[in-house]
C-alpha cells in the first residue's frame, strides 16, 4: 500500500495543476455545452481534456482532448452528464479533474 501511495503522489507531483476558474456557461439554452477556465502557467503544460460521465456512473467514461485552449464547446447537453476539465503535461501526466460551476 505504501508503494501505491508513493506512486500516486509521484504522479500527482509531476502533473500540471488542476485547472482554476472552470465554469459551464448556462446562459445559452442549447444542447451544446461551453466550458471556460483559466490557463495554468506550468512550463510543461501540453493542453486540456474534457471528461464526462453519466449521472449514475461512478467513474469518468469519456475524454475529449481539446488542446491548449481556455474555452471549448462540445456537442453534449449539460443537463444529462457530469463534466470536468483536467490539465495534461507534455509527459502525459494528468491533473485531478476540476468540476465546473455555473457561469457565463
Amino acid at each position: 500500500m505504501t508503494r501505491v501511495n508513493g506512486a500516486v503522489l509521484w504522479s500527482l507531483a509531476r502533473a500540471p495543476g488542476t485547472p482554476k476558474g472552470v465554469v459551464v456557461v448556462t446562459t445559452n439554452l442549447t444542447n451544446d455545452t461551453t466550458l471556460r477556465w483559466q490557463r495554468g502557467d506550468e512550463p510543461d503544460l501540453a493542453g486540456y481534456e474534457v471528461v464526462w460521465r453519466e449521472t449514475t456512473a461512478p467513474e469518468w467514461q469519456k475524454v475529449i482532448e481539446v488542446g491548449d485552449v481556455t474555452e471549448t464547446t462540445i456537442d453534449l447537453p449539460k443537463d444529462n452528464v457530469f463534466l470536468g476539465v483536467r490539465a495534461v503535461g507534455r509527459d502525459g501526466h494528468r491533473s485531478p479533474v476540476a468540476l465546473p460551476k455555473p457561469g457565463s
